[in-house]
């Protein structure tokens, strides 16, 4: 018989029992529907992460810190009792505090010297300004002043910046201050002042030097950056020159952190590996990995969901296969009383399986493709802006989905055919 033939009769038999086949088809259907959504959303989640993370970084750029020992077991300070003063001794454990959590020029050097490094720019303190008056109302105000080391992206409300980054003498505003700063717009802000009042260690930490910065642009919270917070930008030469007026030249040189640009990206795992041997470091790709760790997991946890409702749909696909050759025992020794082989009929019994498989694959993709239509309430919901999709349908992974539900019925269809095959055609003929 050929297999077409055996196609089409198997399609017709399910078509008589349209009730059985419609529910066992639905039980497979939860499982795909499941499984595809979490296809659907990983496929999202991750194409999400990768724009975010494009945008939102130089994937140049590496940031190194002081290791910290957190194993090593830190030894508490003893009192001394020389001659020194308790706020001699006090800012002793300072320094040491400091020397262990901070980088100095010993370290920055020493980075400069690792192969395929092109520049380690330290983050200079800004913690020497007192002030940041405007020119948009005269009023200062005790703000927190932010340097723009590297490349990341920056959403602009106003202005224009130079790959992203304000030139010497050039500040960035938030478009959530423009207002307080007595500005009438993001617009009516660019080209305006803001002057930082810079306090001197030399002079009792007194403001004895003033610098006008020029608004250079607007900046704005955007979906595609990674933790924006609303503060004023300055150019990593203006935050030099503000460290080295209010820093304590009795002090040797201190840094937070440091910014290592590579030569090129792909040299970034060789370069940070290097680095990690002795410092703390970490790139954009390190935030990357991270984010789809998370996605991937989730992806995971929903997909096994899925499973468990497609390990159900097996056990009812065989008891439902068992039913059918019950029901038509003596219609299968009829079929092998007119020649037709066992395999044939096998065949038949599976091909049966694989229509149901495929029914219910169909009808659960289907309705997880409808879900994606909510795209925009999502979106909306969670506040990521118009045009964000975090349910995208990637054909091949539904297209592999769907000849998986398939083969998985057939295979679970097996042990009822192999039955159907042995059956002897006269015991059968006398079961009614």
């Amino acid at each position: 018989m050929r297999r077409i033939d055996i196609i089409k009769r198997a399609g017709r038999n399910l078509r008589q029992s349209k009730g059985r086949t419609i529910l066992t088809a639905l039980a497979i259907s939860v499982g795909a529907f499941t499984i595809g959504l979490a296809l659907m959303a990983g496929e999202g989640g991750r194409l999400y992460t990768n724009s975010m993370v494009d945008a939102a970084g130089d994937k140049k750029v590496i940031m190194v810190n002081k290791k910290i020992e957190s194993e090593k077991k830190e030894e508490l300070p003893e009192y001394n009792t020389s001659e020194e003063t308790g706020e001699e001794q006090l800012d002793k454990q300072k320094a040491a505090r400091r020397s262990k959590y901070s980088m100095s020029d010993a370290d920055i050097t020493k980075l400069r010297k690792i192969s395929h490094v092109q520049t380690v720019t330290p983050a200079y303190s800004t913690a020497g300004v007192a002030y940041a008056q405007s020119s948009g109302n005269g009023k200062k105000f005790a703000l927190e002043i932010a340097v723009k080391a590297d490349k990341t992206r920056a959403e602009l409300a106003a202005g224009k910046l130079d790959n992203f980054m304000p030139k010497s003498g050039e500040i960035i505003i938030p478009n959530a201050y423009v207002q307080q700063l007595g500005f009438k717009d993001a617009q009516s802000a660019i080209g305006q002042t803001i002057t930082l009042g810079v306090r001197s260690a030399t002079q009792g930490n007194e403001v004895a030097k003033e610098m006008a910065l020029k608004i250079a642009a607007v900046d704005k919270e955007s979906d595609t950056i990674l933790y924006y917070q609303p503060t004023l930008r300055i150019s990593t030469a203006d935050a030099k020159e503000i460290y080295e007026f209010s820093h304590d030249k009795s002090q040797p040189n201190e840094y937070s952190t440091a910014i290592v640009t590579v030569d090129d990206e792909k040299n970034i795992d060789v370069v940070k590996d290097e680095i990690g041997k002795d410092y703390s470091a970490y790139s954009i790709q390190d935030i990357r990995k991270t984010l789809l760790t998370m996605v991937n997991a989730a992806q995971m946890a929903l997909a096994g969901f899925g499973g468990l409702a497609l390990l159900a749909s097996v056990f009812g696909i065989i008891n439902t296969m068992y039913i059918s050759v019950l029901e038509r025992t003596s219609q299968i020794g009829l079929m092998k009383a007119l020649g037709m082989r066992g395999r044939d009929i096998g065949k038949l019994f599976r091909y049966e399986a694989a229509w149901v498989g495929l029914l219910g694959a169909l009808i659960g993709v289907g309705l997880a493709s409808l879900v994606t239509l909510l795209n925009p309430v999502i979106a909306s919901f969670l506040k990521l802006g118009a045009g964000t999709n975090l349910l995208v349908i990637d054909p091949l992974q539904i297209g592999l989905l769907v000849i998986g539900l398939v083969v998985m019925a057939v295979i679970s269809g097996w042990l009822p055919s192999r039955k159907a095959t042995k059956l002897d055609p006269i015991e059968a003929l006398r079961t009614e």
